[in-house]
């Protein structure tokens, strides 16, 4: 367990069967996560046979590794993990049980029963979002990756096919949108009432986040070929593990476990509170930006030095140009989010604030709300709905 007796993610009513059934909206933004996660899987399908058709040895393996890895993470969660909602307590059944659901999960089955169960059986969406954000992190984040870095290297070359670079920059781009998604569909799940554009906000900040990873990786990797992406890769892999270890809000076990996919992307809801998060977000982003900054200072003065067939690839300028802008656009999302965030904070132990009302979460009809509940669990207003506002003399 962790410092707090905690061992890991508790987000609000996820996996606990707790929750009500989904109003309209939100069985529409499951019906759209749902359209996005078949985009994204079947482009990073035919990405893979796009590798092994021409032979590309080493993204083949990548791809297919970050596949099996993801799918079959989900599918022991789904199978002997938490269990879906419906299929009564996980202690239920044996193994024979249990082997038919792990392979129907494994080649996605359970995230359409979800979506079914959700949008035609009016069942809440928390066991949904779970598998959108799962597939996300540890799909999606990784092969937009791994998918750059072979449009540096490989695609857009003499040596590659027509539509090879096009297919590449399609799959990530399809990439960013799910992690983004998934990340801000967790955020929105965490809180009561939450606005539709704080949502936006966040799916939109987080888009920008992993843009920015792993297209600035992708051009660092391009310069260091065959070898830097795997040193910053494992460099960083040891930095978050040092901050989770410091910040002992899990356990070390489960540390090893998620600093995988901080490599690429941080994952807790930004409104928990500080001492909630693996890596805290403040020491997150000020690691990320240490190492934009000392990667680019090796990007500008080992430019000229580019193997001749990458600079002869018209994706390395854009790569370039896009690390640049989306980091730009992250940081600049990043503090209009930060500052609704941090108003209305909320602990992970909470399983459920709609029991008894007395937290709003982010309200209706904005990023930010018009006024607050007390603290004390009173309807009456706070008097401080503006932080910009100056209280009267």
């Amino acid at each position: 367990m962790g410092a707090d007796g905690r061992g890991g993610f508790q987000p609000c009513a996820l996996d606990t069967g707790s929750g009500s059934a989904a109003p309209s909206w939100e069985r529409n933004l499951v019906v759209g996560a749902l359209v996005v996660h078949i985009i994204d899987v079947g482009l990073d399908l035919l990405v893979e046979l796009l590798f092994l058709v021409y032979l590309q040895w080493g993204f083949f393996f990548g791809t297919a590794g970050v596949i099996v890895w993801a799918w079959l993470v989900s599918s022991l969660y789904v199978s002997f993990g938490a269990g879906s909602p419906g299929a009564g307590d996980i202690d239920d059944g044996g193994l024979a049980d249990r082997l038919p659901q792990f392979f129907l999960s494994f080649v996605q089955w359970q995230i359409f029963a979800e979506a079914y169960r959700c949008v035609f059986r009016g069942g809440d969406t928390d066991y949904f979002h779970t598998l959108r954000l799962m597939e996300a992190i540890l799909e999606s984040a990784p092969n937009s990756l791994v998918q750059l870095y072979a449009l540096i290297t490989w695609a857009g070359t003499d040596n590659t096919p027509e539509g090879a670079a096009s297919l590449l920059r399609i799959s990530a781009f399809a990439s960013f949108v799910s992690v983004g998604l998934g990340l801000a569909m967790w955020e929105q799940k965490v809180q009561v009432r939450t606005s539709s554009m704080y949502v936006a906000a966040v799916a939109l900040m987080r888009a920008f986040e992993i843009a920015s990873r792993a297209l600035t990786l992708a051009v660092f990797a391009g310069l260091t070929h065959p070898y830097g992406l795997w040193w910053a890769l494992l460099i960083d892999y040891g930095v978050m593990l040092i901050l989770i270890v410091r910040h002992q809000s899990v356990q070390f076990t489960y540390g090893l476990f998620v600093a995988l996919p901080l490599v690429l992307v941080s994952l807790e809801p930004l409104v928990w509170q500080r001492e909630d998060h693996a890596v805290p977000k403040d020491l997150y982003y000020m690691v990320r930006i240490i190492e934009f900054v000392l990667m680019w200072i090796y990007i500008i003065f080992k430019q000229d030095k580019v193997y001749h067939h990458i600079a002869q690839n018209s994706s390395w300028e854009g790569c370039e140009a896009l690390a640049l802008l989306s980091t730009l656009g992250l940081y600049v999302m990043l503090l209009f989010v930060w500052r609704s965030a941090r108003r209305h904070e909320l602990s992970r132990d909470v399983t459920d604030w709609a029991e008894d009302g007395s937290r709003e979460g982010l309200h209706a009809d904005g990023a930010y709300s018009d006024s607050d509940v007390s603290s004390d669990g009173s309807d009456k207003p706070e008097a401080a709905g503006n932080p910009d506002e100056l209280p009267p003399e």
